[in-house]
């Protein structure tokens, strides 16, 4: 049995590829050592698969707007409350 290329029999990752990173707004934040390594490791996964480095604020940013664009409550709320504040 031969084997595939690791590019093309593994799964996606969720984030896009990117040429270039848009302009950032500065936010300190805390967070968890195990959040923390989550995110070096899925970094070095981005990495590996897209043959593409990205930097933890823009893994950060995507898995935010991911998770902002799924959660219907929230975006229920935010449509009802006027609730978008830049």
């Amino acid at each position: 049995m031969t084997q595939k290329s690791f590019r093309k029999s593994s799964p996606r990752l969720l984030l896009p590829i990117v040429k270039r990173e848009p302009e950032k707004t500065k936010l300190p934040v805390n967070l968890s050592q195990e959040v923390h390594a989550d995110l070096l490791a899925y970094q070095r996964a981005y990495q590996e698969m897209n043959d593409a480095e990205v930097s933890l604020d823009f893994i950060i940013e995507q898995v935010l707007i991911q998770h902002m664009k799924r959660d219907k409550a929230f975006h229920s709320w935010k449509t009802t409350s006027g609730g978008s504040q830049g």
